[in-house]
């Protein structure tokens, strides 16, 4: 994921089925760039300020508006906790980790009315660790706002773990030792999670 700040997403299945992937969602990203259908370069949720009417009543929200706040802030406690566990208490790794591997699949999605889409010619699962776009220590700095030493630190505890390939020039790279180290079960927990607290949110903003 060098790429560029996150969903919290609940993992990208197939070869990139990793829960960390939806870390760096959740911080603002300095630079988060994914490209449209065009193929051109358009800022990844920079624009959902844009979009706020269209997603709801800025009255209702207003009626709802500390429940809706306790209910985020509730899933958002949960959410950290549980990679607090799963990272033995740092919270920094899964932040460099979810950057890595989003740089490192961005290029196969694109952004559509707000939401990632598989692009068409994107390599099938089995085959998209083959093709990933590396990143290296100094972009993840960047993209994070995290110091370049702390960065390869964590960087070179994550090639020791086999989490991540490191080629001779820095280059950085993730392995399918990831996938298999965030469960199915792991993710299906967040999501879990992150489906209740939307519903919740929904009923509020939109019931009768």
């Amino acid at each position: 994921m060098t790429a560029q700040n996150g969903q919290s997403w609940t993992g990208i299945k197939g070869q990139f089925d990793v829960v960390i992937v939806p870390i760096i969602r959740v911080l603002p990203s300095r630079k988060v760039f994914m490209k449209d259908q065009s193929n051109t370069p358009v800022p990844g949720y920079e624009d959902n300020q844009d979009r706020e009417d269209v997603l709801f009543e800025s009255e209702r929200y207003e009626k709802h508006k500390r429940t809706i706040a306790v209910l985020m802030g509730r899933y958002m406690l949960r959410y950290h906790l549980l990679l607090y566990e799963k990272f033995e208490g740092d919270l920094i790794t899964p932040i460099i980790l979810g950057e890595i591997a989003h740089h490192s699949i961005s290029k196969f999605y694109h952004l559509e009315g707000g939401c990632l889409k598989l692009r068409g010619d994107a390599p099938a699962a089995a085959e998209r660790l083959k093709h990933q776009e590396a990143t290296n220590a100094y972009s993840i700095s960047e993209s994070t706002g995290i110091p370049r030493e702390t960065v390869r630190r964590k960087i070179d505890k994550m090639v020791e773990k086999g989490w991540l390939e490191k080629g001779s020039k820095g280059e950085i790279t993730i392995t399918a030792l990831v996938r298999d180290h965030f469960s199915d079960d792991f993710n299906k927990k967040l999501l879990t999670e992150l489906l209740t607290t939307s519903t919740c949110i929904t009923d509020l903003l939109y019931a009768d």
